[in-house]
């Protein structure tokens, strides 16, 4: 079975709109299991990389299904369902405030993990973002609270900048010269060869899988709540996003 079309993962072409904010699509059913179906293409995020999956929903003629999770192995995507579709062709709703608020928080972690680790030189070890919060460890770090004063500062001077979020591929060879140890490649398979790069304005530029948004001022306003450690030389920074 060919792999799943993934929607969000395109190049956006000319002024075709920014495929991470696509929330409707239509695809076929190509495989049914006892409380899931794999489609030939999707709009909807597999859980992965610390952002949540998506939810929302499989319409038909006749019907509807909740989308509850979803799940990606070996390129086929799963959207497990409170009901298998009973035709092939469906069309797929992205729970749209779910999403966003993800792309906000994904968004805003690039930010805060390139900044840190371009003043404080911590590499970004760990993260798990939610719709409300999120969190990201650090390592090598020992933050005090006049550093997370200024990784606050420095956070939101670049919202207020306005810049720009690029979505590109890249040859690997040429990622890898760029980040230094910004970011753990060795975890991504060397039969990659061409990596989707993430670029925050001129605070980050890192591969990811995730969506993110067109523009750093749609995150708001970011607030650090605390920082604990997380063992040797290990910090967990937690912070949640305002409206600015």
């Amino acid at each position: 079975m060919a792999p799943t079309q993934v929607l969000y993962m395109e190049e956006r072409r000319g002024q075709d709109p920014d495929p991470c904010y696509l929330r409707e699509f239509d695809a076929r059913v190509v495989e049914r299991g006892p409380d899931f179906v794999v489609l030939d293409r999707t709009a909807f995020y597999a859980e992965g990389g610390g952002q949540p999956d998506d939810t929302g929903f499989l319409r038909w003629d006749g019907g509807e299904a909740k989308v509850l999770r979803v799940q990606k192995e070996k390129g086929l995507v799963r959207h497990f369902v409170d009901r298998i579709p009973a035709a092939d062709d469906v069309h797929g709703v992205v729970d749209w405030e779910r999403r966003y608020a993800h792309m906000r928080m994904h968004t805003s972690q690039h930010l805060m993990s390139g900044l840190m680790f371009r003043i404080y030189g911590a590499r970004t070890v760990g993260n798990q973002i939610h719709a409300d919060r999120s969190r990201i460890d650090f390592q090598p770090a020992n933050f005090t609270p006049a550093d997370l004063e200024r990784i606050e500062r420095e956070c939101n001077d670049v919202v207020a900048s306005a810049a720009d979020v690029r979505i590109f591929e890249e040859d690997r060879a040429v990622v890898e010269n760029k980040i230094e140890d910004r970011a753990l490649m060795d975890l991504i398979p060397r039969s990659i060869r061409r990596l989707r790069i993430i670029q925050v304005g001129e605070a980050d530029y890192c591969p990811c899988g995730g969506t993110h948004l067109k523009n750093v001022r749609e995150i708001g306003a970011v607030h650090i709540l605390g920082k604990r450690s997380k063992g040797k030389e290990t910090d967990r920074v937690e912070y949640e996003l305002r409206t600015a």
